[in-house]
């Protein structure tokens, strides 16, 4: 009841979003002005509350529809993709933050941003997730990312993939979102360099997954039969 109601007073106030005055800028000293809309980012994401968490995350993804994907977006990302996995808040020796849907849907939201920045995050949040249904999209958020040298999120996206191969009980949604990643890369960048990644894909094919998944990993591999590449 009681957040239904700081939620109204929310809604209500960001409707207006009417401009405020809240600390102070880090180069100039000066009072930094945000819309009430920011300051709901901002306080939400930090909030050690899924409801609130997720509330954040509903108001990201209309700024991001506006238009608006400044560096407070960019942090509250940041701040709910590593929330109760890298950046744990414990509370009587129990984590109290360790929401992996939120976890998700910030990944989610990176990766509809595209860009450098929330590639660097996406890779940042993959070295420490250990939730299947997290990490695989994290490892789909990349691949729908479009860089230059894509070298460094294949390298990282197989050794956080491979980590999860090597557990007691490798997961089937890790295993698929990877090679249809690495099918992703390997379309734009001409082919797989990476023997890692190779190895990765027999080891899928070859592994304990579902019929299904093991053949989406021959079918890749047989696609890009011939083309060994170089390290």
């Amino acid at each position: 009841m009681m957040f239904a109601k700081i939620t109204s007073i929310f809604l209500i106030l960001a409707i207006a979003a009417i401009p405020v005055a809240m600390g102070q800028d880090a180069e100039s000293g000066e009072p930094e002005t945000l819309t009430v809309e920011m300051m709901v980012i901002r306080e939400a994401s930090v909030s050690t509350s899924r409801e609130q968490n997720l509330f954040a995350l509903d108001y990201i993804e209309n700024a991001i529809g506006r238009g608006n994907t400044g560096d407070d977006i960019y942090s509250a990302l940041e701040r709910l993709v590593l929330a109760g996995s890298k950046n744990r808040t414990l509370s009587r020796g129990q984590v109290i933050n360790n929401f992996p849907d939120v976890r998700q849907e910030a990944a989610r939201q990176l990766g509809t941003l595209g860009t450098e920045e929330a590639r660097a995050i996406l890779l940042r949040a993959g070295l420490s997730e250990r939730e299947p249904i997290v990490m695989a999209e994290i490892i789909t958020a990349l691949s729908e990312i479009e860089a230059e040298d894509n070298a460094q999120t294949v390298s990282t996206l197989v050794w956080v993939a491979g980590r999860f191969h090597r557990s007691r009980n490798p997961n089937n949604h890790v295993a698929l979102a990877t090679v249809n990643a690495l099918e992703r890369f390997a379309e734009r960048d001409g082919g797989i360099t990476n023997h890692n990644a190779f190895h990765y894909l027999f080891a899928v094919a070859e592994g304990p997954y579902v019929t299904s998944v093991r053949n989406r990993a021959w079918e890749i591999i047989d696609g890009l039969r011939g083309d060994t590449g170089e390290e």
